[in-house]
């Protein structure tokens, strides 16, 4: 991560989420975690803006030093030390916003110096962190830093909260689409992956050809459903150009689900049960060839 990048929000190994059950296909297998992976990211993300912006308020009632040569406010150059306690006072207050948010020990664990220099740039951390006189050009440095620094939290949050809004969309659809393949193939109102199994335990030596020929077109019927379903989940994550930028990962959901089981969990739910209905379709197809 360069020194431009955010220090919070950056990679650290995304959401934290519980594994997976393999043997699972359900839809609370895969969402859950998901979920409790961007509501954690969504609340780490706002208690840093609040850090920052905190931090900030600190600085601009900070007192500039100035030259007592001739009053005028001391540029910051070479060795310059401070003569006050002013540039202290930066980095006590460094210490009681920024770092101290709740997850900051467990995500990042960063000396000041480390941290400031990825938060509000090498220059301003090196000043800050040695010592160096608190001037008018430093002080606004350190607030304008800030600001950014926010600024790219806001932003990262506003692609984790509409990756919430689309997961939640995913799984409304992907429940309706197991509601209905259910119902096609077995007239019920069950699961549709119990439904499948139900199904599949009847050996297909006991379908008549006709039997078979309109079970693999309903088998097909309900695979285009979720391949749709999967086409159109691929697209919303590539047309998010922009998480490159804000998380360094080429994905936002590589960033938010990296610890979980899966780090697309709703293309791995809709896998899955692609790859039940493609079993089974191929058995039945299997079946008629050999009639």
């Amino acid at each position: 991560m360069t020194s431009s990048g955010p220090a919070f929000g950056r990679p650290t190994g995304g959401g934290h989420g519980t594994a997976l059950v393999a043997s699972s296909l359900a839809i609370g297998g895969y969402f859950p975690a998901a979920t409790r992976a961007v509501e954690r990211e969504r609340e780490q993300l706002q208690r840093e803006c609040e850090a920052f912006d905190r931090f900030a308020s600190t600085v601009k009632s900070i007192t500039v030093q100035t030259d007592s040569r001739d009053g005028v406010s001391t540029v910051l150059v070479g060795n310059t030390t401070a003569t006050g306690s002013n540039v202290s006072d930066v980095r006590d207050a460094y210490r009681a916003t920024v770092m101290d948010v709740d997850h900051y020990e467990s995500e990042y664990g960063e000396e000041l110096y480390e941290n400031m220099t990825l938060e509000l740039s090498e220059n301003v951390a090196s000043a800050v962190a040695n010592g160096y006189q608190f001037s008018q050009p430093l002080k606004q440095a350190v607030i304008q830093q800030s600001r950014l620094a926010t600024s790219r939290r806001e932003s990262l949050l506003d692609a984790v909260d509409a990756e919430r809004d689309a997961l939640e969309r995913s799984r409304n659809r992907l429940r309706e689409i197991d509601e209905t393949v259910a119902e096609d193939s077995t007239g019920t109102e069950d699961d549709s992956t119990d439904a499948v199994d139900r199904e599949s335990d009847s050996p297909l030596s006991t379908y008549t050809l006709t039997e078979l020929f309109e079970y693999e077109r309903r088998l097909q019927r309900c695979l285009s459903r979720y391949e749709q379903l999967h086409r159109d989940r691929q697209h919303e994550i590539h047309s998010n150009d922009a998480s490159r930028s804000k998380t360094g990962y080429p994905f936002l959901q590589l960033y938010l689900y990296e610890s979980l089981e899966a780090d697309f969990p709703v293309l791995a739910a809709v896998t899955e049960r692609c790859e039940r209905l493609r079993a089974r379709r191929d058995a039945v197809r299997r079946a008629i060839t050999y009639r």
